[in-house]
């Protein structure tokens, strides 16, 4: 009997069909197109062999910047996979390098105590004399650039006759805020803008050219966004010196556990030397006697030797680049050079030269634009010439190095000593002499003198007066 199937059934299983036909069509199509992409690369890659290559290898595994100041984060915080320790120990050896002893206010006119004590006092409030001037290179080192953002605040507690208003200098982090800096137009380097969106705001934060000071330690003028840290060009290196390092490990750890052979002439001794040590736990200093030869199975130390040279000049490679003495990476024997180690300092110095100057403009730039703020602030009703003005001091950043007490030595003393130049003259060339704290105490001094002097004339002038009233012989010769 044939059975008549409704017409909407049929319907429904003919589009049923067409679509496993799609489908299929489909599927043939993707695999087609899957085949030639392989090919195509097939032939890119060798066009003679037909074989893929499926190695990659790159001298440099991180090309953009925020890639990179990532990677250097995690490294630096402890948290990445390699370079944890070599990039921890460069960062904090050159912003030690870098600052040194701190920062140094120095007058560049006879009328600039007024500036020279306001900058002081800046520096102590916003902790710039101590630790901080070190945190902000160290921030610098891993970012590459630096950003400070200027408020005028009221001091608390502030006491009567003390400054009740006073500049505070934040740091503003790219990795935390990934702020933008517009410039000018017409000039790369004047900042006009700095701007990043609040992760509790739905509108963005701009502060103006007077605001904020920022400053790059790396990477092109026309590209002010993009400023590669120093560490960034050797980041690959350095993770390579670490892996090095941990593969020179796991073959130690192979060589100290070397394995127990024995060498047999046959297989019949093969077999007897099986039997005979299956159920023996035999140690060193234990005697052994057979017909068979004991030996210790080791590796080529061959290969060890390439790996040692691989770490040292890994080693050298991330020295050249960052300016960091190769024995601080752990190497201590690659700096025998007697001539090398007495000018090391020297060539630190050259090395962050650079960066020392960079410090110098962005502290000189931080301490104008907090003046400008005080005076809107604060001095506004004073004249234009009782101000602050910031051009009548700057900064410096003292330097020791044996090429330095050279020059003090052999051009400075001998001329001070001539009377060719001044004592002041020769006191600014000493790293770390505070002149204006010596002239203090030699005012203290000289004020102390003075008064001894004039208590003696007091009382030699009391004495003598006692003496024309009472005689040689004083109130007993009455």
């Amino acid at each position: 009997m044939k059975i008549q199937v409704p017409k909407f059934i049929r319907d429904v299983a003919n589009v049923q069909m067409m679509r496993y036909k799609v489908a299929g069509q489909k599927g043939r199509i993707t695999k087609l197109e899957s085949a030639v992409h392989r090919l195509t690369h097939l032939i890119k890659d060798d066009i003679l062999s037909l074989q893929e290559k499926t190695k990659k290898y790159k001298g440099n595994e991180y090309t953009s910047y925020k890639s990179a100041v990532e990677e250097i984060n995690k490294k630096y915080n402890g948290t990445a996979d390699w370079g944890v320790l070599q990039t921890g120990s460069i960062i904090d050896l050159r912003a030690a390098f870098i600052i040194g002893e701190g920062l140094k206010v120095v007058k560049k006119t006879d009328d600039a105590d007024a500036e020279y004590e306001w900058a002081e006092k800046f520096l102590e409030y916003n902790d710039l004399d101590k630790e901080v001037a070190q945190e902000f290179a160290k921030e610098a080192e891993i970012e590459g650039k630096l950003a400070m953002k200027l408020i005028v605040e009221k001091i608390p507690n502030s006491k009567e006759g003390e400054e009740k208003y006073a500049v505070s200098a934040r740091y503003v982090s790219w990795t935390e805020k990934n702020y933008t800096i517009k410039t000018n137009p017409q000039d790369y380097m004047r900042y006009e803008k700095m701007t990043w969106r609040p992760e509790d705001k739905n509108k963005d934060e701009t502060l103006e050219e007077k605001e904020f000071v920022y400053k790059k330690f790396g990477g092109r003028i026309n590209k002010p966004n993009l400023s590669a840290p120093k560490i960034m060009k050797c980041l690959t290196q350095i993770e390579n010196l670490d892996k090095a390092l941990r593969d020179w490990r796991e073959i130690n750890e192979i060589f100290a556990g070397p394995i127990l052979g024995v060498e047999c002439k046959d297989s019949k001794d093969v077999k007897s030397a099986q039997d005979a040590l299956s159920d023996k736990n035999w140690k060193i200093k234990k005697v052994f006697v057979a017909t068979a030869k004991l030996y210790f199975a080791q590796f080529d130390i061959k290969g060890v030797e390439s790996l040692e040279n691989e770490i040292i000049t890994l080693s050298k490679m991330i020295s050249g680049t960052t300016g960091i003495p190769v024995h601080f990476l752990g190497l201590p024997e690659l700096m025998s050079n007697r001539a090398v180690a007495e000018n090391l300092m020297e060539l630190i110095h050259a090395a962050t030269m650079k960066e020392r100057e960079t410090w110098k403009g962005a502290y000189e730039e931080m301490i104008a634009k907090a003046m400008a703020l005080f005076n809107e602030k604060v001095n506004q009703g004073m004249s234009k010439a009782a101000q602050l003005d910031p051009a009548k001091i700057g900064i410096e950043i003292p330097v020791f190095t044996k090429e330095h007490w050279d020059h003090l030595e052999k051009i400075y003393l001998p001329a001070v000593i001539a009377g060719k130049i001044s004592d002041e003259a020769f006191q600014e060339q000493i790293p770390g002499f505070d002149m204006d704290a010596d002239r203090k105490r030699k005012e203290k001094k000289e004020a102390s003198e003075f008064e001894r002097i004039k208590k003696e004339n007091e009382d030699l002038k009391a004495e003598k007066a006692e003496k024309e009233i009472f005689g040689e012989g004083g109130e007993n010769a009455i």
